[in-house]
């Protein structure tokens, strides 16, 4: 007897739908977030002080 969906396991087992929603299919591909959100933040708000300071020296 013959599997009925066959095609759509061998699908599944490809990673097929994976790429279709955009997540890597391949081994060891899928790397985590190495910065949070919180240092991200931080560093953005130092960047901004940092420039700000900058400008004030130049227009006063």
């Amino acid at each position: 007897m013959a599997v009925k969906n066959q095609g759509l396991a061998n699908y599944v087992h490809t990673g097929g739908f994976n790429r279709l929603a955009g997540r890597p299919s391949a081994p060891g591909s899928w790397h985590p977030e190495r910065y949070s959100r919180w240092w991200k933040s931080a560093i953005i708000l130092v960047g901004t002080v940092f420039l700000a300071i900058g400008l004030f020296f130049v227009f006063f």
